[in-house]
């Protein structure tokens, strides 16, 4: 059976409100393929009054979605409806499709007209949005829906560009991260270089990662940022973090591409769980591994820092001498009062400054 179907994708609202996305696939009966095979369409389907249409089964979300799921304006004309939605560029092709395949299916499906502008020429200061319309509300709200759950699975596909966290490069963590920096290259260890070793001015802890492709999804992600501060209500600030022990991503200390350091901070575990489902109800951010809560740690060493600089530099590292020796080391404490939303990868021009900053949380 179809791994679809036994574990179908979701799509998370609101109010702590989750729903299944039940897929139609033509062997389970798929309702306008029906009709096409019968007629042609458009003609002859505009003809039938038993023709396709999808009923609105989010009519009464639909404000909350305007809060939570972009930003849309919906327009009731004398006869017809017309929504225009914000679409970055990136995702034109996508929603076109091959040779326009997409955009028909969508248009087929809801009964609308589905308007996508060219991509932006040169000194165009402002993109168009894309825009639908159908002759009622429920079409253009179901059209909308459709290109938004592409737009979600068309991200997922792409690198984060942006990432939430906390800095860690202060007082006695960084101190004590120099430290058994130093201890592990003055062993000399087989395979273990500088280059694998986060920058001691970049540590953090990564909250969450967000694909951001244009400055309207920038200023969105860096809104639900700040629209976080309610989740402060009720807990303790600044939040007290410890840094302790060294862990590995995967099961075999020989081939190890991530090592990195526990931490631990229930204050902050509770606010970071809650302000990931902000981020993930927007589109704009995601979880790797689907879970409801964010794993806390701190980057100690990263095999991709070397392979940037070196391509053929080996996949993995062996840690096992590092965990022997190193596994219970302690980094000590710090205390965090700001949240920053970060351009993934891109570091300031001074060597000791920390990632480029887009937007701040401080309390």
């Amino acid at each position: 059976m179809s791994r679809e179907v036994l574990a179908p994708p979701l799509l998370r609202m609101d109010n702590n409100r989750c729903y299944r996305v039940n897929l139609i696939h033509e062997d389970f009966g798929n309702q306008l393929a029906a009709i096409q095979r019968k007629r042609p369409y458009p003609e002859a389907a505009a003809k039938s009054a038993n023709a396709y249409t999808e009923q609105d089964l989010f009519n009464e979300d639909d404000d909350d979605e305007q809060e939570e799921g972009g930003n849309f304006i919906l327009e009731e004309l004398p006869n017809s409806y017309k929504l225009t939605m914000h679409v970055a560029q990136s995702f034109y092709g996508g929603l076109i499709g091959f040779k326009g395949t997409t955009k028909r299916r969508i248009e087929s499906e809801t009964q609308t007209d589905i308007y996508v502008p060219r991509s932006r020429e040169s000194g165009q200061k402002q993109p168009e949005d894309v825009s639908i319309k159908g002759k009622t509300r429920s079409a253009v709200m179901a059209a909308r829906r459709k290109i938004n759950l592409l737009i979600i699975s068309l991200r997922k596909r792409m690198r984060p560009t942006h990432f939430t966290c906390v800095p860690l490069n202060y007082g006695e963590v960084r101190e004590h991260y120099c430290a058994l920096k130093k201890e592990i290259l003055s062993l000399n260890l087989p395979g273990i270089e500088e280059n694998l070793f986060q920058s001691e001015a970049c540590i953090h802890l990564t909250l969450g990662t967000c694909v951001l492709l244009d400055d309207t999804e920038r200023a969105k992600a860096a809104e639900i940022l700040l629209n976080c501060k309610l989740f402060l209500e009720g807990l303790r600030t600044p939040f007290e973090i410890e840094v302790r022990s060294l862990e590995i991503m995967n099961d075999d200390p020989s081939a190890v591409r991530v090592l990195y350091a526990r931490v631990e901070s229930p204050e902050l575990q509770k606010f970071a769980d809650m302000a990931l489902q902000p981020f993930l109800r927007s589109g704009l951010g995601f979880d790797d591994h689907e879970r409801d809560d964010v794993k806390l740690h701190m980057t100690v060493m990263n095999n991709r820092y070397r392979k940037q600089i070196n391509a053929k530099a080996a996949a993995t590292f062996d840690a096992r001498e590092i965990l022997k020796r190193f596994g219970d080391y302690n980094f000590g404490k710090v205390t965090c009062n700001e949240v920053h939303l970060c351009v993934m990868h891109a570091v300031n021009e001074d060597k000791d400054a920390f990632y480029k900053i887009t937007a701040s949380l401080k309390f």
